[in-house]
């Protein structure tokens, strides 16, 4: 499968891209994340019907508890699915961004010049049905385009536009200080964020 089939096109209003910067993929997550939540609520809601038809069930409580148990039941893999469907990823020449949220939203953008490193792992099951996630490591942080499709194929066009773009700033500027230096000032910056995360 090559990397176009897997773009959906669409680029949600909530994630910025500049006018001169090209998108290369757009995604989400599989739909499929949601089956684990759906059998939580299906079990949920069976052990409510349990309660009504069982011995709670001449008890005025059994029937609220059962009816309070079916909608806990509905509401688990529902929030779950309006969470995937209201997931973006996006991949420009210059940037990664993920977008997330069903009221409010949060948007985590990274610059594909800061990326550090890339990588993608498959569970057994994703091996299997061919989605993944990739990770792209930065200083701030990283970010995880979570079960997609082809995961491969989305870290390899990561890198081959993170390799142009360090070729093209090859004759530019020296960054200064040492490599272990930067990697220290990399270290502080995700303790900085983690104590601010708390």
């Amino acid at each position: 499968m090559s990397i176009d089939a897997q773009s959906d096109g669409a680029v949600s209003e909530s994630v910025t891209v500049d006018e001169d910067e090209i998108v290369l993929w757009t995604g989400r997550p599989r739909l499929s994340a949601a089956a684990p939540a759906g059998l939580v609520g299906l079990l949920v809601a069976i052990a409510g019907m349990a309660v009504a038809v069982g011995p709670a069930a001449t008890s005025r409580f059994g029937v609220a508890i059962a009816a309070i148990a079916v909608l806990v039941g509905i509401a688990i893999p529902g929030l779950v699915l309006l969470s995937l469907v209201n997931t973006r990823y996006v991949l420009t020449d210059r940037a990664a961004s993920v977008k997330t949220g069903i009221v409010g939203r949060r948007v985590g953008r990274a610059r594909l010049s800061m990326v550090e490193n890339s990588a993608y792992q498959q569970s057994v099951t994703g091996s299997l049905f061919g989605y993944g996630t990739v990770t792209l490591e930065t200083a701030g942080g990283d970010v995880a385009f979570r079960r997609v499709d082809d995961p491969q194929a989305v870290r390899s066009l990561v890198d081959e536009h993170t390799r142009d773009r360090e070729d093209a700033e090859e004759g530019g500027p020296a960054i200064p200080g040492s490599l272990d230096s930067w990697r220290a000032v990399r270290e502080e910056v995700r303790l900085l964020r983690a104590t601010l995360d708390q």
